[in-house]
């Protein structure tokens, strides 16, 4: 995993470089330099998580807008035009503060992830292996992010009524205060939960499969809150997939 979390912040810290962003470029040297001072105690990769989430959008100035059209339009392909509002309000409200509670618990999926395989006593390779299939498929998506900027649907379209879910109000809270207020796409919310799931299944089958059920609950979850785009979760599922199957060919990522 330290290879997967080096190469991605060397990267961010050049690209911050080619495009005159000081800031984030001695940030992600920093990051870079603290993994070989300090080393990956294997609570670290969640910081490395966080400062890999971040860090991105400081390099970023404008969204892409032809390119969130193009997602629009991947919407309205597939569930018409107006199709996730008219679902939203019809559906009962059980259905919809299910998928908003699923989109909450995407914080929460990796480090529970991490928690099972500490819990059943796994040793430090099957940490290893399980941190570098999520950090590498997180980072495939939040490295994208400088090149393909775009706003999330919610934020282009007619604002929705937040007061038919509970939860809805928590999740739109923690986003304005927490969230980079950019799109990622491929989903990396699809993708380090799917991530997760696959990276304990191939150890604890029964516990992968929960955690895959919550992963799909919570890609339909951000697409029918408007949180991602339909394009975004279905490629963040397939980066999901791309990470699990390289980081378990390729020994020492």
């Amino acid at each position: 995993m330290t290879i997967v979390a080096a190469a991605y912040f060397a990267y961010l810290a050049g690209m911050a470089i080619a495009r005159r962003r000081p800031r984030p470029a001695v940030l992600a040297a920093a990051t870079l330099i603290s993994i070989f001072t300090i080393g990956m105690p294997h609570v670290m990769p969640l910081v490395y998580l966080l400062a890999g989430y971040w860090l991105p959008a400081l390099i970023v100035r404008e969204p892409n807008v032809p390119f969130e059209r193009r997602l629009l339009e991947v919407d309205r392909r597939l569930f018409g035009s107006g199709g996730l509002a008219r679902f939203e309000q019809r559906a009962p409200r059980l259905v919809i503060e299910y998928l908003e509670l699923a989109y909450l618990l995407c914080y929460a999926v990796v480090p529970a992830g991490y928690a099972c395989l500490l819990l059943a006593g796994r040793d430090a390779d099957a940490i290893d292996r399980y941190w570098s299939i999520v950090l590498l498929a997180a980072f495939l998506c939040y490295g994208l992010l400088p090149w393909i900027p775009t706003r999330a649907p919610r934020a282009i379209e007619p604002a929705r009524d937040a007061t038919r879910s509970s939860i809805r109000q928590m999740n739109l809270a923690v986003l304005n205060y927490a969230s980079v207020q950019w799109n990622t796409f491929p989903s990396g919310h699809t993708a380090a939960s799917l991530a997760t799931a696959l990276a304990v299944a191939s150890d604890m089958p029964l516990a992968g499969l929960v955690l895959a059920v919550v992963a799909v609950s919570i890609a339909a979850g951000s697409v029918v809150g408007r949180y991602h785009y339909a394009a975004d979760a279905i490629a963040g599922a397939a980066v999901a997939v791309l990470a699990f199957v390289t980081a378990s060919a390729v020994r020492g990522l």
